[in-house]
């Protein structure tokens, strides 16, 4: 072991260790942070040639699959299939250590080669271009809306870029797991984040998306846009669901409002969380479900099913309305055995993976359940406040404390309007004739229920669910599907009808937009100019990138198309060339000191200057917000410390011997000791044992301290092995 720390220290670059101690103003990063222009061309021809590939290979592959769909369904299906495509290439290449920037670029070229060599001659049917396209005035409304929430959700992205994401699920698991598929190039390990909860064993499938782009760019740069890209891609799939019934306009409104709440721009905008993207998913399983037709129905369900896969490969919460799902399609199409077949493959090649690595891991795909013989992990310390909304729904005390408080704040202020027609849009649904949507309204109360009997809807101590207004956030695949759904409802129909939920929708989103705030602000011209290019965008006329329309001559065609496509060239290329200033904006205000925003800023700030060192991490307060240790370039490997034991335990080290031999074993350079505490209870912090256990080693030396909330944080650099003897 001595001869490991040696040869670990040795390795470490002269350049990269700091002063063993400095004043407080030069611990604080005050130069501009070097980022190079060649691998930033690298990184966006690598991006440019991974997302070229996939879309070519989703293309051959929806022309083989859906040739006679057309418009915005063939361009959801298309996405559809080219996530699925770029996810099975990350889980297959991190399988084996290989997620790598040449691995995934010469894989990405490899599925389009070989996918387009496969389906050569198979071109779109034609007979789907005679259909007409919708209203100019349905398009205008859906891309209004669509620009209104993006450019709600552009202000707080914009402050992700000058500051850096702060979000607390981001910093505590999201982008950590992301940073160390892009550093080990293994995804399959279970990745331990702290000892309070069971979060190493979730489903990881948005995590791969920001790993690919810190592989791809070097940083994580695209990481605060992501869910702008996903709230998009929601619009798109509510669209779809709408537009088969000449209702596209009014079912994007419908997930427009739920998107606008307060509970997803506070949670999802700028940030790395990952509901809006498993909102996507399910979504689109919807989509695919009401656009199927005779001639192609086997590939549209194996495509639904591969998407609700994809949905719970990304979220925990998905999984009730992935099960109804599941069960109304099995019942609504026939054969119901050749149905089930499909439905479970597509389901189980786009969401078993995470399953099937708990699986090996635990023993147990859920290790949340204790399902019969299937053993579980060593309970975490935080069990006892996992409860749900279900567990206090008839408590009209805890009601009036907590409930009405939290969906005001999570839903606005007209949370009761929001909520009466989250409720009754899926029950009218269900009263109706239509078989598919009885079935949709089936499946959105489904969701509903499934949201009320979550774990850690409510969390928190027994009688006081002070997370509950954190974790409403839970509900956002319920509430959009039933705001898509209430559009549907057959007792809807008629022009007054719908003209009357159209303008409740926009008014409400325009009332949940309005008190957000946000205009005036700091980024209102941003915020108005990615609106102003989302609308415009949605208002191409996508179907003539497919094929021309009966008597219309080729020439029509190819201009078009050419015209579309030198417009999106141009459009990505000005974005490449603005990306670089951008991203040198990003990493000078990226986690530096900002006094006031948190106890650990001045800390984050100290690791901005820190790269390729081992970092061991211990306490409560510092697990949940340790991605920015991960420095500048999140290079550093950072391990929370704890006891590893079977079936995936993982628990508090409990004595100095132990500590010091985890730390030798792992060869960390740094030790970041912070105070425990009871997440409910933020002001009761305890000391940590392991900043004593490190202190009283000659071999580790105190380079920064800090005080929060009257508790030190303290990072020790270690000049050789610790001496598990020297224990007292």
């Amino acid at each position: 072991m001595q001869r490991k720390r040696s040869r670990a220290l040795e390795a470490q670059p002269q350049a990269a260790r700091l002063p063993e101690a400095q004043p407080q103003a030069a611990r604080l990063p005050g130069r501009e942070p070097r980022v190079s222009a060649a691998r930033y061309v690298i990184g966006i021809l690598s991006l440019a040639i991974t997302i070229g590939g996939v879309a070519t290979t989703a293309l051959a592959l929806r022309r083989r699959l859906l040739p006679a769909w057309d418009g915005a369904s063939a361009r959801l299906s298309e996405i559809v299939l080219g996530l699925a495509v770029m996810t099975a290439i990350l889980e297959l290449l991190g399988t084996v250590g290989l997620f790598r920037l040449v691995p995934i670029v010469l894989a990405s070229v490899a599925s389009a080669a070989v996918t387009v060599w496969a389906t050569r001659g198979i071109r779109d049917a034609a007979a789907a271009d005679a259909r007409a396209g919708p209203p100019r005035v349905q398009i205008a409304i859906a891309a209004a809306v669509t620009a209104i929430v993006m450019a709600e959700w552009a202000v707080p992205t914009f402050s992700s870029y000058d500051i850096g994401i702060r979000a607390f699920d981001s910093l505590w698991y999201h982008l950590p797991w992301a940073a160390s598929f892009a550093q080990t190039g293994h995804i399959a390990t279970l990745r331990f984040t702290d000892v309070e909860y069971l979060t190493a064993f979730y489903p990881a499938g948005a995590e791969l998306v920001h790993g690919l782009g810190i592989v791809l760019l070097g940083r994580d740069t695209l990481s605060p846009a992501l869910n702008l890209f996903w709230l998009g891609l929601v619009m798109l799939a509510a669209w779809c669901i709408g537009r088969p019934r000449g209702l596209g306009a009014l079912t994007t409104c419908g997930a427009a409002l739920a998107m606008a709440t307060p509970m997803m721009r506070f949670s999802q905008a700028g940030s790395a969380a990952n509901d809006v993207a498993g909102v996507f998913f399910l979504l689109a399983a919807i989509a695919v479900v009401v656009n199927l037709r005779g001639d192609d129905e086997r590939g549209a369900l194996a495509l639904a099913a591969l998407s609700a896969g994809l949905a719970i490969a990304v979220k925990l919460s998905l999984l009730a309305p992935v099960l109804a799902l599941t069960v109304g399609v099995v019942v609504l199409k026939t054969p119901r055995r050749r149905t089930a077949a499909v439905w479970i493959a597509g389901l189980a090649v786009g969401g078993g993976y995470w399953y099937v690595r708990n699986l090996i891991a635990v023993g147990n795909p859920l290790p949340w359940l204790s399902l019969g013989v299937l053993p579980t992990p060593d309970p975490p310390l935080q069990q006892h406040t996992a409860f749900s909304v279900a567990h206090y729904l008839t408590d009209t005390h805890i009601w009036t404390r907590y409930f009405q408080p939290g969906l005001a704040d999570g839903l606005g202020p007209w949370w009761p309007l929001i909520l009466a027609a989250a409720v009754i849009g899926p029950l009218v649904c269900v009263l109706g004739s239509d078989r598919t949507v009885r079935m949709l309204g089936l499946v959105a109360l489904a969701a509903i229920v499934g949201y009320l009997v979550t774990p850690e809807s409510a969390a928190g101590p027994a009688g006081a669910p002070s997370g509950f207004a954190f974790n409403l956030r839970y509900a956002a695949p319920a509430l959009t599907l039933s705001l898509v759904t209430l559009p549907l409802a057959p007792a809807l129909d008629g022009p007054r009808r719908r003209l009357g939920t159209l303008l409740f929708l926009v008014a409400a989103l325009v009332a949940t937009v309005a008190q957000a705030r946000l205009w005036p602000g700091a980024h209102i011209a941003g915020a108005v100019v990615v609106g102003l290019v989302v609308g415009a965008t949605a208002l191409v006329p996508w179907r003539r990138l497919g094929r021309s329309r009966p008597g219309t001559g080729p020439g029509i065609r190819s201009g078009a198309r050419a015209v579309l496509i030198a417009g999106l060239i141009l459009l990505a290329g000005t974005a490449a060339a603005a990306g670089y200033s951008g991203q040198r904006h990003y990493l000078r205000g990226r986690y530096t000191y900002q006094p006031g925003v948190s106890s650990l800023s001045m800390l984050w700030a100290w690791f901005r200057s820190v790269h390729d060192q081992p970092v061991a991490l211990a306490g409560t307060f510092g697990g949940f917000f340790s991605y920015p240790l991960f420095g500048l370039d999140a290079s550093n490997r950072v391990q929370y410390i704890g006891r590893r034991g079977p079936h995936g335990s993982f628990t508090p080290v409990t004595s100095c011997a132990q500590w010091r031999r985890l730390i030798d074993d792992g060869a960390y350079r740094y030790v970041v000791t912070t105070p425990g505490r009871d997440p409910w209870h933020p002001r009761t912090l305890l000391p940590s044992p392991e900043a004593a256990w490190t202190a009283a080693d000659p071999a580790a030396r105190l380079v920064f301290s800090h005080r929060a909330l009257g508790r030190p944080i303290s990072v020790y650099r270690l000049s050789g092995p610790l001496s598990p003897a020297g224990c007292r």
